[in-house]
């Protein structure tokens, strides 16, 4: 397993900052967050291919585009051709889409039917392209809950469509090692988030999540992808990376052997 930063976490700085801060701080990957000002609204060849250069001149990867495009928007093809040429001049094959629709135990019919319809299109086109599509697994998206999750994907049965995992903090959603272990198969991206008994977001070692649970489940299902801070939590933000970092990067050296460097850097 590796380590990656969602440039959504630090969304207030110039990307070209927070591409110093992951490779300063020891993460072997970005995921790039799909809104401005760390991506134009319109596409843009140059700019996105000069991210690239940037971040493999700070020997960095970029894990996932991570993408705002769902199968309800607007002229949802060209979107998402657009989101794949993001991906490709990127160098990554993985893009983080979007289910939409609202709440899975509230969705309308005809929603729920044309998400499952234009998906079986999308994940042809991208299967085609040797491109990987990440649902995001999220509050208020059809993809809420393991079941509709599982229902999208085994139901569409293309190599192409995958899901990430992240837990969920809401009354009734799947109990998260539970999910772990009934998607592990299916997963392609993990966005380490924690929260407390109440709800509220917490450092990624603090909160109700086992991670060391987790990174075991995904051990034994020969997940080989990317550990992702996506946001950070606390006064010093740089301080909060540093713990999140150092806590992701032990588990997976618990699992995968002493394999990732110990960085010491003073606070900021």
């Amino acid at each position: 397993m590796k380590l990656g930063l969602c440039t959504i976490a630090f969304q207030e700085k110039p990307l070209e900052e927070v591409i110093d801060i992951a490779a300063d701080y020891g993460f072997e990957g970005i995921e790039l967050w799909g809104k401005p000002p760390h991506l134009p609204t319109e596409y843009d060849e140059a700019y996105v291919k000069n991210i690239k250069d940037m971040a493999q001149r700070k020997g960095l990867t970029i894990s996932a585009f991570g993408s705002y495009v769902d199968p309800l928007m607007d002229l949802h093809q060209k979107h998402f051709e657009e989101a794949l040429k993001i991906a490709q001049a990127l160098g990554t094959d993985l893009v983080r889409i979007w289910s939409g629709g609202g709440a899975s135990k509230s969705i309308a019919p005809t929603d729920r039917r044309l998400i499952l319809f234009r998906l079986v299109s999308i994940s042809q086109w991208a299967n085609f392209r040797n491109i990987r599509l990440g649902m995001e697994m999220h509050n208020n998206n059809f993809t809420d809950s393991v079941a509709t999750i599982l229902e999208t994907i085994e139901g569409i049965s293309l190599p192409s469509l995958k899901t990430y995992y992240q837990p969920l903090a809401r009354s009734d959603a799947d109990e998260p090692h539970t999910a772990a272990e009934k998607l592990s198969e299916h997963i392609v991206n993990v966005h380490a988030q924690n929260f407390d008994e109440a709800g509220k977001s917490c450092p990624i070692a603090d909160g109700v999540v086992d991670y060391a649970r987790i990174v075991e489940i995904l051990n034994a299902a020969g997940y080989n992808g990317y550990l992702e801070v996506e946001f950070v939590h606390g006064d010093n933000k740089l301080e909060a990376l540093q713990r999140d970092r150092d806590y992701l990067a032990s588990l997976i050296n618990a699992v995968d052997g002493d394999t990732l460097k110990d960085l010491d850097i003073a606070p900021v």
